[in-house]
């Protein structure tokens, strides 16, 4: 019984890896929701998507701006934003990933820099 138990708990560590991508900030500005998180070292494209996936709002448009340890994203964590300076921000220093997910659509869009540039058009 104790072996059983052991091996269970065991399982358990074993099977709740910890996320390779981490929540900076997150923002619901305009009826959308904005992410900003951090990879780490080794982090894959596909660790990035799975981190877009889990946290997406299924109800409302989500974007996701994803940067590597490497980029201080203090900023985000101690000023307030509205749509116009979190768009500045993000377009300043440019995120290696740019995704957005649109309620009941199960694509994972991959342009959601591009998306902030047009807003910035305006």
């Amino acid at each position: 019984m104790k072996k059983l138990l052991l091996l269970l708990i065991t399982l358990t560590l074993f099977s709740c890896s910890k996320s390779k991508v981490n929540e900076v900030a997150a923002f619901e500005l305009n009826g959308a929701w904005y992410w900003v998180a951090q990879y780490e070292d080794g982090a894959t494209q596909k660790d990035v998507e799975e981190y877009v996936n889990k946290w997406a709002n299924p109800n409302q448009t989500s974007h996701f701006f994803v940067y590597n340890q490497s980029i201080d994203l203090s900023v985000f964590k101690n000023e307030a934003f509205n749509l116009n300076k979190l768009t500045a921000t993000v377009l300043a220093n440019k995120p290696e990933y740019g995704y957005y997910k649109i309620p009941n659509d199960p694509k994972l869009h991959n342009d959601a820099v591009w998306l902030l540039e047009q807003v910035q058009k305006q």
